[in-house]
């Protein structure tokens, strides 16, 4: 076990993580007791202030626990679980996909004797740590979540996972914390958006992003963007896969995604998500850009406004009621079960593309 002293990380938070990830490598057992905090100062050359105040936060987040004259031992929280009927559900929106989601996750806990909390972490990772502290002071069993985009240096599922706590993870997996999850199969929907562009012709294939591309749904759809043109062999040119500020003003992304298409000349655009294709679509209308006629566009996620939209957009579709509902059978199961099997369930659901009325074929008639 060693410190990093010249981290910004303060020495107790180091320790913290330590214990965690003895627990989490199966060092630190379920009712084992940990060496004393004098033994633990000792070695890691530490006070046993900074020793104590460790211990201390993970015992408020139930990691540990103490018995008096004893010591302090590793919780077990497949015993401690067993008190609630309610599971959390933490989503960082609460639209479009999501509520399709919601409704899977309802269908699929109908006819179970568990109820749900519903929380909206707001993308915002602070929030995602209130909430789940928050749920388990409310007794949850288990957590379903659809994880913040950018978790920085949280390590609060990670926690939870150490405690035992069993969690479903739903549209996004993490790459720090290995644990079941519900998904779409995004390297395949990013694949088919790709392909069916080239099908009708097109080789300047733009992919639009946000600027925060860690999201692992955004990663696997670029993924399967990469593969489709070197399937084709097709040539990437980095500079059509191109990512933007959200938070700008309308006025702002308009003129950058204009002058995006201005210098790139892409004759097609995959957008990763419905509002960036809603972006791109508003400066179309501003700087007078027809589709599909001067541009062809698709995205992923087929929301109201898109399929209703002047010209409906071509869209990758998820099954998301069928995540949700696969979600909830699952978390149950876990709960339920007396044993820990270290199987991990990861779901991939199928994508499908609904054609409409916004990619147009550049082929020649001799080659179609």
């Amino acid at each position: 076990m060693e410190l990093n002293r010249k981290s910004d990380k303060p020495l107790y938070k180091q320790i913290e993580d330590i214990i965690i990830n003895k627990i989490k490598d199966g060092i630190l057992k379920p009712g084992k007791a940990l060496p004393s905090e004098r033994e633990l100062g000792k070695e890691l050359e530490v006070s046993r202030l900074t020793v104590r105040k460790a211990i201390q936060e993970l015992e408020q987040k139930g990691i540990l626990y103490k018995i008096q004259g004893k010591g302090t031992f590793v919780n077990d929280r497949k015993k401690a679980g067993e008190h609630g009927n309610k599971i959390g559900v933490i989503s960082h929106l609460y639209k479009g996909v999501f509520m399709e989601i919601l409704e899977g996750i309802e269908e699929g806990l109908e006819s179970e004797s568990y109820e749900y909390l519903l929380r909206n972490s707001q993308n915002d990772y602070k929030k995602e740590e209130n909430i789940i502290q928050a749920m388990k002071e409310e007794g949850v069993s288990g957590f379903i979540i659809s994880p913040v985009e950018d978790q920085k240096d949280s390590n609060v599922i990670f926690n939870l996972k150490a405690e035992g706590y069993p969690i479903v993870l739903i549209d996004r997996k993490l790459n720090y914390c290995e644990t079941d999850c519900v998904l779409s199969d995004n390297i395949d929907g990013g694949f088919k958006a790709t392909e069916y562009l080239i099908k009708l012709g097109h080789s300047r294939i733009a992919f639009l992003t946000y600027e925060f591309r860690k999201t692992s749904s955004v990663r696997d759809r670029i993924k399967g963007y990469r593969y489709a043109l070197k399937l084709n062999q097709l040539e990437l040119d980095e500079r059509l896969l191109f990512s933007y500020n959200k938070d700008l003003s309308r006025e702002e992304k308009n003129k950058i995604l204009y002058n995006f298409i201005k210098e790139n000349k892409p004759t097609a655009i995959i957008g990763v998500h419905n509002d960036v294709a809603l972006d791109v679509v508003k400066m179309c209308r501003a700087n007078n850009i027809s589709i599909p006629e001067d541009i062809s566009i698709i995205c992923f996620d087929n929301t109201d406004i898109v399929r209703h939209l002047e010209v409906p957009l071509t869209t990758l579709v998820q099954d998301a009621r069928k995540i949700g509902y696969d979600a909830a059978k699952l978390i149950v199961k876990k709960i339920n079960s007396q044993e820990e099997t270290g199987i991990m369930n990861q779901i991939y659901h199928p994508v499908k593309l609904i054609e409409r009325n916004s990619c147009k074929s550049i082929l020649q008639k001799n080659e179609k």
